[in-house]
């Protein structure tokens, strides 16, 4: 009787769990519109997609020969792939890019990628340069990685502690970190100046450790005129680092940086 209370049990904490995930991409749809629209012009016909979770950015993508999900977390894949059953350019793996195994990563290498996409990835990675040098071997020559972190370690507080949150990023931290591989940086900038002080208020300066929908639905209303704000001037400081960068074609030589 308990083993099947306690299966029931977990079975209600992960459906409450997914439902707090799609809610959140739900309430936070423009903003991860204004993300993605940062790497469109790069998305090419076959993606990798790091953290794929229940498929918030997934579903914003347009459409292409294959996209090809990785999470590392079963059951939120498995949600994922049930929601995007339909799909046949959808493909899904548990797998862990930083500690899969040889023959995992040939498989992954033999699907021949034109673009990985991490977004809000890297930070939940201890060792984040080796998923940089892992990817530099899975994209074709000419292939873009693209890249969007949380910015500035003076913004980390216990959501980033509790969220699973090893650092924040600099632009000059993250461009050293691209140094370590032959990836050319095509672009790296600050993305969201307000957003970064509205996260100092409610997270360092207030101590909070969770946002709601009300922090969303105000960024959401702010948005056009961030957006036509920072399409005039790169920001000196933001709440995420942008990061676009390509492998060199094979007869390339010049270095990452």
């Amino acid at each position: 009787m308990g083993s099947a209370l306690d299966t029931l049990t977990a079975s209600n904490d992960l459906q409450v769990r997914l439902n707090r995930y799609a809610e959140f991409d739900r309430i936070n749809g423009a903003y991860l519109d204004w993300q993605l629209e940062q790497f469109l012009p790069f998305l090419g016909d076959r993606i990798l997609e790091i953290g794929c979770g229940i498929g918030g950015i997934l579903e914003r993508l347009p459409p292409c020969s294959l996209i090809y999900s990785l999470d590392v977390e079963a059951d939120v894949l498995a949600a994922a792939q049930q929601r995007f059953a339909g799909r046949p350019d959808c493909q899904f793996s548990l797998l862990d890019l930083a500690t899969c195994s040889e023959q995992a990563f040939v498989d992954l290498k033999s699907q021949q990628f034109d673009t990985v996409l991490a977004i809000n990835v890297l930070e939940h990675i201890q060792n984040d340069g080796i998923i940089l040098q892992r990817v530099e071997q899975l994209l074709r020559p000419g292939g873009h990685l693209l890249i969007l972190v949380p910015a500035h370690q003076w913004l980390y507080g216990e959501y980033d502690r509790l969220d699973g949150h090893f650092r924040r990023y600099s632009k000059n931290g993250l461009a050293r970190l691209i140094s370590q591989t032959k990836l050319r940086i095509r672009r790296l900038h600050y993305f969201n100046l307000l957003g970064a002080a509205g996260w100092w208020l409610h997270y360092r300066f207030l101590k909070n450790a969770m946002h709601g929908a009300g922090q969303f639905a105000l960024m959401s209303r702010m948005i056009p005129l961030m957006k036509w704000a920072e399409r005039i001037v790169s920001p000196p400081f933001g709440l995420s680092v942008i990061a676009v960068l390509q492998n060199p074609a094979e007869n390339d030589n010049t270095t990452g940086v």
